[in-house]
């Protein structure tokens, strides 16, 4: 079993008022504020007072499959501590895959297709819990609860008009109400809606867990995850949460799997071998660097709307001659994405929020770190930069993601804030998601 702690016990104070965010106010004041048992102090205290046996789930915008895990949360004086029971990656059956991508496309689909897939990422979810618990030792019912995260299907934070009303939005499909009564066990859900209803991106959601977890004292920590899409938390050396910022940076698995599945047929990379067979392409690569979001200034999120396989075939068009070997692509789009992380690590970190004098460690997580091009090419990009993965922290590479949405169901319950107005852009703290029984 994996134990990890944040430290000193002072640095999660559950407490504590949000910083105030002057600038990034929604149009839109609530007029009371959130209350509800969950900020009872009674019920914080209770909530606090034993270890909760969470499991965290998570599809992401590589839609592969489902990430779970099995996680014993405690708190001991404010600090949180974390004991991983199990992690797993439950592979789609077929079809489900295909089904998700063609859902997530700027194009018409049926709502009753919708509807149905909504539902029916349930059952899988269920699968996915019911293993995690089996392969933990525990049977589902000794779980408190479960943390979903959903299918994103689309992701809107920039408002939008409907009727009178300015309206961001995202969608995360995957019934937790469904999911709750398949289980029996309390499903909490719908992680992003308020942070993006407070005017915030409603992403990335990972730096609180990255803040709790990861953060050292003597050297700056950049955590990256590596999925679909590259964000990145950057947490100073002795950081207070309000110094802490997070966004999307670009691509990360999505330009180099729509390259391979065009050319050569296979969902992934696997290993990166493709890629290291191949060379840069330099029209294509000078093409791809103009791209305006790597360069656009934080906080900023993005996803499949952007980044998928139409904007392949259209960076192709004017740049790639047939005869050039299909590697050299595959290789020049994992290029661009190690160039558009490390682009915004030199832009966004070095010389702004992190001081010079000081170690600077990047922590990777998901998918991405099994492509040895990949890697490769973010080292060479960083030269001064130690380079690793989060199992140096006793977290596996790929079920991070499922452990904090676990971890967001433990603070949701407990009356606690997950997001970060820093990083989000949102104009306050909120309790995330929304609690099914």
């Amino acid at each position: 079993m994996t134990q990890l702690h944040n430290g000193s016990p002072t640095d999660v104070q559950p407490d504590a008022q949000p910083d105030a965010q002057p600038d990034a106010q929604p149009d839109v004041q609530p007029d009371v504020q959130h209350s509800s048992l969950l900020a009872s102090p009674v019920w914080r205290k209770h909530w606090f007072s034993m270890p909760r046996l969470m499991c965290g789930l998570m599809t992401g915008t590589s839609l592969d499959g489902v990430d779970a895990a099995v996680v014993e949360f405690s708190d001991a004086g404010g600090a949180h501590r974390l004991n991983l029971r199990s992690s797993l990656t439950m592979p789609f059956p077929d079809g489900i895959g295909e089904e998700l991508t063609r859902l997530t496309k700027a194009e018409p689909v049926s709502i009753v297709d919708v509807s149905r897939v909504h539902a029916g990422l349930a059952y899988l979810y269920a699968d996915a819990v019911r293993e995690a618990c089996r392969k933990a030792g525990v049977e589902v019912s000794a779980l408190d609860a479960i943390g979903t995260h959903g299918q994103t299907v689309w992701h809107q934070p920039a408002a939008q008009e409907f009727g009178p009303y300015s309206v961001p939005s995202t969608l995360q499909l995957g019934s937790a109400p469904t999911l709750a009564s398949l289980v029996g066990v309390p499903v909490v859900g719908d992680f992003r809606a308020a942070d993006v209803a407070l005017g915030g991106q409603g992403a990335p959601l990972a730096p609180m867990f990255d803040y709790q977890f990861l953060r050292r004292s003597t050297e700056h920590v950049i955590a990256l995850n590596l999925g679909g899409i590259a964000n990145i938390t950057i947490i100073p050396a002795g950081a207070a949460e309000r110094d802490v910022i997070a966004f999307d940076t670009g691509p990360s698995n999505l330009l180099i799997d729509a390259s391979t599945l065009r050319f050569f047929g296979k969902r992934y990379d696997a290993g990166g071998s493709i890629g290291l067979a191949g060379r840069v392409l330099p029209r294509l690569m000078e093409a791809l660097r103009e791209e305006p979001y790597i360069t656009q200034a934080p906080p900023k999120s993005t996803g499949r709307e952007l980044f998928n396989a139409e904007y392949v075939a259209n960076a192709l068009k004017f740049t790639y001659i047939d005869a050039q070997p299909a590697e050299d692509v595959v290789r020049t789009f994992t290029e661009f994405t190690a160039w558009s992380i490390a682009e915004n690590i030199r832009r966004f970190a070095f010389g702004t929020k992190l001081s010079e004098g000081m170690p600077t460690r990047i922590v990777a997580s998901g998918g991405g770190t099994h492509n040895r091009c990949l890697m490769e090419a973010l080292a060479r990009e960083l030269p001064t930069v130690r380079v690793e993965t989060t199992e140096q922290f006793g977290i596996p590479s790929d079920g991070k993601e499922a452990m904090f949405f676990a971890y967001f169901a433990y603070r949701t319950l407990g009356g606690l804030h997950s997001n970060m107005p820093s990083v989000t852009g949102a104009s306050r703290e909120a309790v995330l998601g929304s609690v099914h029984l």
